[in-house]
C-alpha cells in the first residue's frame, strides 16, 4: 500500500488538518515534504478501529451453510497454502518486486503459471491475434550501472559493495572523483582543510526508536536531510566527495533512501517517460553512505582499526596513504511493467458477460541500500497469496456450482508508485468497464495492531462513506461468521487499487490491516504474518465474491447510512 499521494491531498475533506509539522520538514525537498506531511493528515471522521460491525442487527450470526453454498471449495483456502505463496513471493529471491525490474517480472510469472495451472483463461493484452495473461505498460528506469559505480582503491579494486548514493542520475553525466581520504569523524567538515580530498564522516544516528510508522518515516527523512547538510559542509571545506560510515544504517534511513535516491540494484521508476515519483535531491559533491563490512573496509584504507576506533577524537584529520576513487555511471532505459489478468468464465449465458474482480498488487520497493531486501510480506505478499488461493478455490467449482457471472483475478504492478497498474487497467480495460460489477481488493492482511486486532479487519468504504454499497454492507454482515469484526478503514479508501475501480462508479470493498512498525521497512518479513487470520479474510472475500457472482442484481451504492446494516434511503 502506498503512502498518501499529492492527488489525495487535493481530495481531503475541507475540515482535514495537518498535525503541527516539525521544523525539520523545512529541510526536505518540496515534493518529499508534501508526501511525508500527507501521511500525517488527520481525517476528521471516526478514527480507525472505532467503528465495529456487530454480527447482525439481532445479534445472531449466520451459519456457514446459509452464506456459502460451496464450503468444500472455500475450505481449500488454507493457512498452509497461503504461507507457501507468501514465503515465496516475499523471499529474497524476488528482490523486493520493484515495478518493472526482474523481481517484479518474476512475481508476474509466478501468478501467470499459477493461473495457467488452474485452467483460467488469459485475459490480458492481445498480441499477434492471441490473448495472453500479461497486460503491459511502459515505465522508465533511471539508476546507476552496478559494474561502473562504486568506491575503488588506487589499483581499481572495489572497496565497498553497497551504499546509499547521492548523485544526480538524470543528468546522465558520469561521476569521477578521486583524492585521499580524510577522517572527519563527527567534526564539521566545513572546519577542516579538505582541498582535493574525500571527507569521511560519521553517519548521524537516531537517538531513539520511532514509536510509530509516521515517526519512522519522519526520522528517515530527518537523517536524509542531515546527510545532505554534512555533504554541503564537506563541499564548503573543499572536499571532492563525501562518504558517511555507520555500524548499521537504520531501517528508517534505508526506507527514506529507497524512496528518494537511486543506488546500484535499485533504480528510480517513472511512468512512461515522465519523471520519477521522487526526484533526486543531491549535494554538489558525490556522497555515499555505507555500513557494516563496507564501512570497516573503508576505515581500513584510512588505517583505522575497524568501527570500534572511530570515536577517538585524536584520529580526526588522519589521511589515507593512497588515493581513492568514487565513480558512478548513470543510465536510463525503458522497461515493461506487467499486470497479470485471468478469468473464470461464468455459467449463465447472459450474466457471464458481467464480471466480479478480485484484485491485489504484486509489487513492492525493491532492494535496500546496504544489500538487503524490502521483502514486502504484509505489503503485499499477504494480499497476493489470498488472490492466488481464491482463484484456486473458484477453479474447483464445476457444473451448477460454477458462478453465474465471470470472475477476474487481477494482479497489478506499480501500486507502490501511485496505483499505476490498476489505473492502466481501468484506462485500458481488457473487459468492458461497464460490465464490471464489483472489485474486491486485498492489500496488507497479515498483521494485527491495536487498531485492527486479530479478530478484526479494516474495511472501506464504511457506512459513513458516500460510496458505501450493498457489497460492503454484505461484508460487514458476514464477517462474524469468520470471526472477523469490521473496523473503519476509510483512511485507506484512496490508497490502494480498488480506488481506480471506485472512480469508475464500480462498487468496491477493500480489506486491509493497518500501518504497523514494519510498514515499508525492510523488516516486513514473511515469518511475521498471521496466516490463520489471512485464511479467515480470504474465505470471507471468496464468499462475498461468490454471492455477487450468483445474485440476480448487481451490487449498488447506497451512500452514507446510520449503521452498517441500514437498507438504504
Amino acid at each position: 500500500m502506498p503512502k498518501c499521494k499529492d492527488a489525495q491531498l487535493a481530495r481531503m475533506p475541507s475540515g482535514a488538518k495537518f498535525m503541527n509539522a516539525p521544523s525539520l520538514f523545512s529541510t526536505f525537498p518540496r515534493g518529499i515534504a508534501r508526501i511525508v506531511l500527507a501521511t500525517m493528515v488527520v481525517v476528521p471522521s471516526v478514527a480507525q478501529g472505532q467503528v465495529e460491525a456487530p454480527p447482525k442487527p439481532d445479534g445472531s450470526k449466520p451459519t456457514l451453510a446459509s452464506i456459502g453454498p460451496m464450503p468444500t471449495a472455500r475450505a481449500t483456502i488454507t493457512a498452509a497454502d497461503l504461507k507457501t505463496h507468501a514465503m515465496t513471493l516475499a523471499s529474497d529471491e524476488y528482490e523486493g518486486r520493484l515495478t518493472g525490474t526482474a523481481g517484479q517480472l518474476k512475481a508476474a510469472e509466478y501468478f501467470r503459471k499459477h493461473f495457467e495451472s488452474l485452467g483460467l483463461e488469459p485475459w490480458g493484452d492481445t498480441v499477434g491475434g492471441k490473448r495472453g495473461y500479461e497486460q503491459t505498460y511502459e515505465v522508465r528506469a533511471t539508476g546507476l550501472v552496478p559494474e561502473q559505480t562504486g568506491i575503488f582503491d588506487a589499483a581499481g579494486k572495489r572497496i565497498c559493495e553497497y551504499g546509499a548514493w547521492f548523485v544526480n542520475t538524470r543528468k546522465k553525466q558520469e561521476v569521477k572523483v578521486q583524492g585521499r581520504l580524510v577522517w572527519c569523524g563527527s567534526t564539521n567538515p566545513r572546519e577542516m582543510a579538505l582541498q582535493g580530498a574525500i571527507a569521511v564522516c560519521v553517519m548521524p544516528e537516531s537517538d531513539r526508536e520511532p514509536r510509530s510508522t509516521m515517526a519512522a518515516f519522519g526520522e528517515g527523512f530527518r537523517l536524509m536531510a542531515e546527510v545532505r547538510a554534512i555533504a554541503k559542509n564537506a563541499d564548503a571545506g573543499g572536499a571532492r566527495g563525501c562518504i558517511l560510515v555507520s555500524k548499521e544504517l537504520s531501517v528508517s534511513f534505508l526506507s527514506a533512501a529507497n524512496m528518494s535516491t537511486s543506488y546500484p540494484g535499485k533504480p528510480q521508476i517513472a511512468r512512461g517517460r515522465g519523471r520519477p515519483m521522487f526526484g533526486d535531491q543531491v549535494p554538489k559533491v558525490p556522497t555515499v553512505a555505507v555500513d557494516g563490512k563496507d564501512a570497516a573496509a573503508l576505515l581500513k584504507v584510512l588505517g583505522i582499526d575497524g568501527l570500534s576506533d572511530w570515536s577517538d577524537e585524536q584520529l580526526v584529520g588522519k589521511k589515507s596513504k593512497a588515493q581513492v576513487r568514487i565513480k558512478a555511471k548513470p543510465y536510463s532505459e525503458d522497461l515493461d511493467a506487467k499486470n497479470i489478468v485471468a478469468v473464470l468464465e461464468g455459467r449463465d449465458p447472459k450474466l457471464k458477460n458481467e464480471l466480479v474482480v478480485f484484485s491485489c498488487h504484486m509489487d513492492h520497493l525493491g532492494l535496500t541500500a546496504n544489500g538487503g531486501v524490502f521483502n514486502g510480506a504484509d505489503d503485499n505478499a499477504s494480499g497476493s497469496s489470498t488472490v492466488l488461493e481464491i482463484a484456486e478455490a473458484f477453479s474447483k467449482l464445476e457444473g451448477d456450482a460454477r458462478p453465474r457471472r465471470s470472475i477476474m483475478f487481477l494482479a497489478v504492478s506499480g501500486e507502490e508508485l501511485g496505483l499505476w497498474g490498476s489505473e492502466h487497467f481501468a484506462s485500458h480495460p481488457t473487459w468492458p468497464i461497464d460490465k464490471i460489477v464489483a472489485d474486491i481488493n486485498m492489500d496488507m492482511l497479515g498483521r494485527s495492531t491495536d487498531k485492527v486486532p486479530s479478530d478484526s479487519v479494516a474495511l472501506t468504504p464504511t457506512f459513513r462513506n458516500k460510496d458505501y454499497s450493498t457489497l460492503a454492507r454484505r461484508a460487514a454482515e458476514l464477517g462474524a461468521s469468520f470471526d472477523l469484526k469490521m473496523t473503519n478503514g476509510d483512511k485507506f479508501y484512496q490508497r490502494s487499487d480498488h480506488w481506480n475501480f471506485a472512480k469508475e462508479g464500480i462498487p468496491v470493498v477493500f480489506f486491509c490491516d493497518d500501518e504497523h512498525a514494519d510498514y515499508h521497512m525492510p523488516s516486513d518479513t514473511p515469518e511475521k504474518l498471521e496466516y490463520d487470520k489471512i485464511e479467515r479474510i480470504a474465505r470471507l472475500a471468496f464468499t462475498i465474491g461468490y454471492e455477487v457472482a450468483n445474485d440476480d442484481a448487481r451490487p449498488k451504492q447506497i451512500g452514507k447510512q446510520e449503521d452498517w446494516f441500514s437498507e438504504g434511503h
